[in-house]
């Protein structure tokens, strides 16, 4: 892999790490800094400590193949749900989640997991706020 390529990757798992925090509150990190490489691939390329059973899988890049993006997240993803988080560069649509239909059960249930463990702790995201991203992510396609 380039040197170009890696630091793209780097930068685009940081950056989706930044996302969901600012979005949601939650506490993401990429595995590289904690794990290092997998040699058999199974490693997310980023950890959310409120969402354990989600596979997050990232990718920056200006032409992607979803489907195969997706088939590898999840042959790697063991009995997590696969989600791949994805964003062209330069894109005003900004970061994009793709899962399979299959899939939205569990990804729900891990989303409610997630900020029913926040209201426990008091540090709920506030229904204004997602209703806000939401709508500025619709509007600006």
């Amino acid at each position: 892999m380039a040197v170009n390529s890696r630091r793209k990757g780097k930068t685009g798992e940081l950056e989706a790490c930044h996302t969901l925090r600012e979005l949601f509150g939650w506490a993401a990190i990429r595995t590289q800094q904690r794990t290092g490489w997998s040699a058999n691939g199974d490693s997310p390329d980023i950890e959310v400590v409120q969402t354990p059973d989600l596979f997050w899988e990232i990718k920056r890049v200006q032409r992607l193949n979803i489907p195969r993006a997706l088939t590898l997240a999840g042959k790697q993803c063991g009995r997590r749900c696969p989600v791949l988080m994805h964003r062209p560069d330069r894109s005003t649509n900004g970061w994009m989640l793709t899962i399979r239909l299959a899939d939205l059960p569990r990804l729900v249930h891990a989303y409610q997991t997630a900020t029913d463990s926040e209201g426990a702790q008091g540090s709920q995201v506030s229904a204004a706020a997602l209703s806000a991203a939401h709508t500025a992510d619709c509007t600006s396609g």
